[in-house]
């Protein structure tokens, strides 16, 4: 049973990621704790703490090895953490001297952080490689729309001429931010192994030695000082995936009113109604909105339990586990959804311009006020535009009014668009650059 669409049988085909979700499941975790408790082993003997011999045979039974999240189950109930009843199954596998040389000089935390870890720098990847994948789509998207004109709409209102790939520009700017702010978390992952109450006092002075080897084995980075209670990269973490989330919710949202009867400017693949059979919902925009709305609730959740209490915070820490995974998930399967939506978008372009066309001289009433005012005090060229606005053919009153004015190019959208189809090449090379290909 489910209470999450992230990972419920019904609802995961859209809102949930398979990949992910087996990255970052209970199965998942466990996995990482055995790696980490080997891990573990391993440098303590390299250190002379525990033999090599014990080691070894840590190594050789448990690696690989894959407990059953159910066998776990009462024993998580009862102690909080599922690390006693894990090293239990663990040790029920090994001799005694293995069994007394596993989970040397770490505490329950240790072990479950330093596993998150490993299993956030794996997300962070597929994460990375598929905000990488939307960014090329972008690219490619902007470069063929750059002069694409439709109107610019601010507060809902028909603004000025802009070029359909000027606003994709402006939605795939965030992401290629995005990219680069994630790319920092990617190598932030780091080991945890500073026992009890964060003192080294079960390693003493080689436990440095100890979290640089077990850092190196585990491909996470290494420090001095205990984060037990110090969770600001894990709130980190989950703000940069719900920025990203957010962004391709502004995605979204936007698709969403553009696809929208009445406005019709774009048209993805989109679901039926149960009773209305002209209706084709635009179910991925839709869901990109739900999603980063989700995420963003999440990671109020995520900020509340940076809120450790003294040393280690059984409750604050428990509220992480609630709302850190399930992020990563909707940025993830946010992207997926954003790129298969992209890749099959199409622009009407007869559409958007009859729009924009429909909203007269008024988005040209800018232009017409810069213009004049290369002649004319700006006060006066403004007072002209709208005076000429006020008769039933504005162009020709202002036309009449100043002849000098070019009447054709006064109103031509690609011209009024400005530097828009300027933006979007500039943003399609910055693609290419970025991603390869022809974006």
């Amino acid at each position: 049973m489910s209470l999450s669409p992230l990972d419920s049988p019904l609802w995961s085909g859209l809102y949930g990621d398979a990949e992910l979700g087996a990255m970052l499941d209970d199965a998942a975790l466990l996995a990482a704790m055995v790696r980490v408790e080997v891990a573990l082993a391993e440098a303590c003997a390299a250190e002379g703490v525990v033999s090599e011999a014990a080691a070894t045979e840590i190594a050789e039974k448990l690696t690989g090895y894959q407990p059953d999240p159910a066998t776990l189950a009462e024993g998580a109930a009862r102690d909080g953490v599922p690390v006693p009843a894990l090293l239990s199954d663990l040790r029920a596998k090994l001799s005694e001297e293995a069994g007394q040389a596993i989970h040397w000089g770490a505490t329950s935390q240790d072990i479950i952080d330093s596993a998150t870890a490993l299993l956030m720098t794996q997300a962070l990847a597929v994460i990375a490689a598929r905000l990488r994948r939307v960014i090329r789509v972008t690219g490619e998207l902007a470069g063929r729309e750059a002069e694409t004109v439709m109107a610019g709409r601010t507060r809902s209102q028909i603004g000025l001429p802009v070029t359909f790939g000027a606003l994709v520009a402006s939605w795939g700017q965030s992401l290629i931010d995005a990219a680069a702010r994630m790319a920092v978390m990617q190598g932030a992952g780091r080991v945890a192994l500073h026992g009890a109450v964060g003192t080294d006092a079960a390693l003493g002075d080689k436990a440095q030695a100890v979290r640089n080897r077990m850092a190196e084995a585990l491909g996470l980075q290494a420090e001095d000082q205990p984060w037990h209670s110090r969770r600001d990269a894990m709130a980190g973490l989950g703000a940069q995936a719900v920025l990203l989330t957010g962004s391709l919710g502004k995605i979204g949202t936007d698709v969403v009113t553009l696809a929208q009867s009445g406005i019709n400017e774009v048209r993805i693949s989109g679901g039926g109604s149960s009773t209305m059979p002209h209706k084709s919902n635009p179910v991925a925009a839709e869901a990109l909105v739900a999603l980063a709305r989700h995420a963003a609730h999440l990671q109020g959740s995520l900020f509340e339990s940076a809120l450790h209490g003294q040393f280690r915070d059984g409750a604050a820490w428990a509220l992480e586990w609630m709302s850190l995974r399930p992020i990563l998930v909707a940025c993830g399967t946010s992207l997926r959804l954003a790129g298969e939506m992209l890749e099959g978008l199409e622009a009407d372009a007869p559409r958007m311009r009859a729009n924009l066309e429909a909203a007269g001289f008024g988005p040209y009433a800018e232009r017409a006020i810069f213009t004049l005012a290369k002649t004319l005090p700006r006060n006066a060229a403004k007072k002209a535009v709208q005076e000429a606005m006020a008769a039933p053919d504005p162009v020709a009153a202002l036309l009449a009014a100043h002849p000098e004015l070019d009447g054709d190019t006064l109103t031509d959208p690609l011209l009024a668009a400005g530097q828009a189809p300027v933006q979007a090449r500039a943003f399609a090379q910055r693609c290419n650059d970025l991603c390869g290909g022809n974006a």
